[in-house]
């Protein structure tokens, strides 16, 4: 092996170890006096007026994509835009050929099987634009994770640091096709991008859809949720509440719109099982399809058992990787599976979480089908693996009135 290549390689996994160490690890605490609320305390005064920006609008500023007749329009003068713009732009377009638009072909030949009216996401951080890539056409798209729900950044004031930190918050993503947690920890939750919202914004106006209304949602512990427009001030959350975001958006020429919600959850099982009014809501949209990549091998761990049990009884498909739930909970008499690519086991820092008869099936190398694009922490292309597994018994189908 060359000796750069080796260095190299060293480097990312000490890299991978220091920040899995920060992420499980006690970390710091937060100041004293701030708000464990998932949002910014930043103080937001309402747009108003008949120039009052549209959601698009701001998608496609924070995209670096030119919106001349917009009500933004004026900001796209600036040169940090101009730069930002630039930037983008030639980072999404390798972003696109060496990995969106080759996912985009797969996913035609071997998702139509999976295709339902939600896709389910635990564990997304931001990650939309891999979720839509691959299940284009879901009527109700269901991210949960940890990271802050955030702000539609306020341009009139902004002083031009939101593009640099939006780019950084993007670049492991958009690298590597998924986020190093720790990272973007320390990367949201500040002034420049304060949670998960401007990141949204950018994958849905990179994806070419266009972003109809953005709702702060928030879940209080008797299971009323409360909405506001998130060109107000964010909905202040109390002891118990679950915060979160809902997002309507059009694919050009359909005259059908479709739901993002993020939900800011803790999924470990005192969480999950404490906040059964939260499960009650994800129940009403089965059944439903899950998509699970770069889950940390959390799903391996005892006290993520809830929900791992929650997936496999409420999914009529599963689309993983094998970071997500170990293959010996899907029991041959409820699903089909079939599997993707190759297992080479996982990278060294969860080199505890070998799976010998997921490895046995690859190995015998009957069945394996092409994986043509890398996904997850074997991010590159013949590196990786994928598996479907279908669920052989018909689940009633939910449908949550609009």
């Amino acid at each position: 092996m060359p000796k750069k290549r080796l260095l190299g390689g060293l480097a990312f996994f000490l890299f991978l170890s220091l920040t899995f160490f920060v992420f499980f690890g006690a970390g710091p605490p937060p100041p004293p006096g701030t708000p464990d609320t998932g949002e910014s305390a930043i103080p937001r005064e309402e747009f108003t007026g008949k120039d009052t920006p549209r959601y698009q609008d701001y998608a496609l500023l924070i995209a670096g994509l030119s919106n001349g007749k917009g009500s933004l329009a004026a900001q796209e003068a600036k040169p940090a835009w101009i730069n930002h713009a630039r930037v983008m732009n030639q980072t999404w377009g390798t972003f696109d050929r060496r990995q969106l638009s080759v996912m985009r072909q797969w996913a035609s030949q071997e998702l139509a099987q999976a295709d339902c009216d939600t896709v389910f996401y635990p564990f997304s951080g931001p990650d939309f634009v891999n979720m839509h890539t691959l299940f284009p056409q879901a009527r109700t798209y269901l991210m949960v994770s940890l990271e802050p729900v955030g702000e539609i950044p306020d341009f009139s004031t902004a002083n031009g640091s939101f593009y640099p930190g939006l780019e950084r918050s993007l670049y492991d993503l958009l690298q590597m096709s998924f986020f190093i947690t720790p990272k973007l920890k320390a990367s949201l939750g500040k002034h420049e991008v304060n949670g998960v919202l401007p990141v949204l914004l950018f994958f849905l106006a990179r994806e070419g859809v266009r972003v109809e209304d953005v709702k702060y949602w928030v879940m209080n512990p008797a299971g009323a949720i409360e909405e506001a427009p998130a060109t107000t001030a964010p909905v202040k959350c109390g002891p118990g509440d679950i915060p979160g975001l809902r997002i309507v958006f059009k694919r050009p020429g359909s005259a059908e719109t479709q739901t993002l919600y993020y939900l800011r959850l803790n999924l470990a099982d005192d969480s999950f099982e404490r906040n059964q009014h939260f499960v009650s809501f994800l129940e009403k949209f089965g059944p439903l399809t899950t998509f699970s990549k770069a889950a940390s091998y959390l799903m391996y761990r005892p006290r993520f058992a809830a929900i791992r049990q929650f997936i496999l009884a409420k999914s009529s498909s599963v689309l993983q990787s094998d970071s997500a739930i170990p293959l010996q909970y899907f029991e041959p008499s409820a699903w089909d599976l079939r599997f993707y690519g190759c297992y080479k086991g996982p990278i060294a820092l969860f080199s505890n979480r070998f799976q010998r008869d997921l490895a046995e099936i690859y190995q015998r190398g009957a069945d394996i089908h092409t994986l043509p694009f890398g996904i997850c922490y074997r991010h590159r292309p013949r590196t990786s693996n994928l598996m479907l597994a279908s669920k052989k018994t018909t689940l009633t189908v939910n449908r949550p009135a609009d």
